[in-house]
This record gives structure tokens, C-alpha cells and sequence, in this order.
């Protein structure tokens, strides 16, 4: 894992609707000062027909949690944020969308070194599905598609070799448990309604159903909510 301040937070929301991230997403609103800011990153949604909507959609998940005194600020081009632009808000929320276009994107932009300077800096930052899949050791995890030809599946490694899958259902433990064995590497499936608050290489489960691990080992745990465990 990254060298991280204690006062860091990453926030991994397994998916799913406004309803069904509100647990996870009150933790971020919660943190939020009076009248603070964050930066809105809805990139992975670009060629989408909800991307130009985006906006909208996260003025009402403001105004859900009652936080109508925070301002936030949409990104469509992440090369004109250094770090001292990022530093001056008080989180960063990267939505969902393509997994493999988002990272690309981010890489490209420069954003990527920016963003992993500013978590280091001790800012927290909010991934929702394809935002969330990117923090962690690789992003083949997922069913998008790779409409870029994207090759490289290394993400930013932030979870101390932890991979990340979004949308977990049940049926899907025998995929996650060979892609354990194939990779060697230790994978949290996290379902909708359900996500982690990761603070000092602690993981906190929150929502309504637990999520469930496979260490490289091969061996299996679940994780109900409220319940911890370490990275």
C-alpha cells in the first residue's frame, strides 16, 4: 500500500443506484465540512447518453444526503487539475462507467500521478464501481467492454495488493475464486448496496450485505457489514 496519511479515506462502493450506495455515501457526505467542495469525476460515463446528465445526477445525491450547502465541480477534462488545484477540495468522487476508458484516461491526462499525490497527501477519494475497480491491484475484474484495446490491466495498487469486483452476486464466487488461482493475488468482491471505508490499511464493510474474499491462498471469508478487516 501507498505510504497514507491517517486522516486518508478511500471510499469503494460496490454499485448499483442512488438508494442502494446511500449507506456508503453518507460516510463521504458526513465527512464533508460545511460548505466544502469536492471534485466530481464521471469521466468512465464519456460516449454514454447519462454523461451529459451527470451533473444532475449528483446535485440530487446532494440534496438526498442534505448537503445543498456543498459545491461540487464536474471534470470533463482531468489535464487541467494539478495538485494544487485538487488540494484546495475537500474530496474527489470518481463514478462509474468503463472500467478500461476510465483508467486510460486518467493515465493519459496525468491525472492519474496527480490523484495518488493527493490520496498521499492525506485527501480522500470516493470510486464508485469502475472508480472503484482502478484502486486496486488489477482491473480485469469486470464484464466492459474493451472497446479501446486497453492491454495494460495494472490499477493504481492503493489497496495493498487487493483487487477490487463490482456488482458481486452469489453466482459468481466460482469466477473470482480461479481468478484468485490464476493471478495469485487476493481479490474483495464487493455486491451492490454494499462498500468499504478504508482508513490506515483498515477496511470497514458498510451497507446491507457482507462482502466476500478470496486471499491468494484460496481461501474464502466474508465480511458482513459493520465488520472490519485488514489490507
Amino acid at each position: 500500500m501507498q505510504n497514507l496519511k491517517e486522516n486518508n479515506r478511500i471510499y469503494l462502493s460496490g454499485g448499483g443506484n442512488e438508494k442502494q450506495s446511500f449507506p456508503l455515501d453518507k460516510f463521504f457526505f458526513d465527512t464533508l465540512p460545511k460548505n466544502g467542495r469536492f471534485l466530481y469525476i464521471p469521466i468512465a460515463l464519456r460516449g454514454h447518453k447519462l454523461y451529459s446528465t451527470a451533473h444532475l445526477w449528483m446535485k440530487n445525491i446532494t440534496e438526498l444526503h442534505e448537503r445543498t450547502d456543498v459545491q461540487f465541480e464536474t471534470v470533463d477534462d482531468p489535464s487541467k487539475y494539478n495538485l494544487e488545484v485538487i488540494k484546495e477540495f475537500d474530496g474527489i468522487y470518481i463514478g462509474g462507467g468503463n472500467t478500461w476508458s476510465l483508467i486510460q484516461e486518467i493515465r493519459e491526462s496525468g491525472f492519474a500521478d496527480v490523484l495518488i499525490q493527493y490520496i498521499e497527501a492525506g485527501g480522500q477519494v470516493y470510486g464508485g464501481s469502475a472508480g472503484a475497480i482502478i484502486m486496486g491491484k488489477r482491473i480485469d475484474t469486470h464484464d466492459d467492454e474493451n472497446k479501446i484495446g486497453l492491454q495494460d490491466v495494472s490499477g493504481f495498487n492503493l489497496l495493498n495488493n487487493f483487487s477490487v469486483a463490482c456488482h458481486f452476486k452469489d453466482e459468481q464466487n466460482d469466477r473470482f475464486k480461479a481468478w484468485v488461482s490464476d493471478h495469485n493475488l487476493p481479490i474483495v468482491c464487493l455486491p451492490e448496496e454494499t462498500g468499504l471505508v478504508i482508513e490506515s490499511g483498515v477496511a470497514l464493510c458498510v451497507g446491507t450485505k457482507p462482502c466476500v474474499i478470496y486471499f491468494s491462498n484460496g481461501t474464502k471469508k466474508e465480511v458482513s457489514p459493520e465488520e472490519s478487516f485488514d489490507l
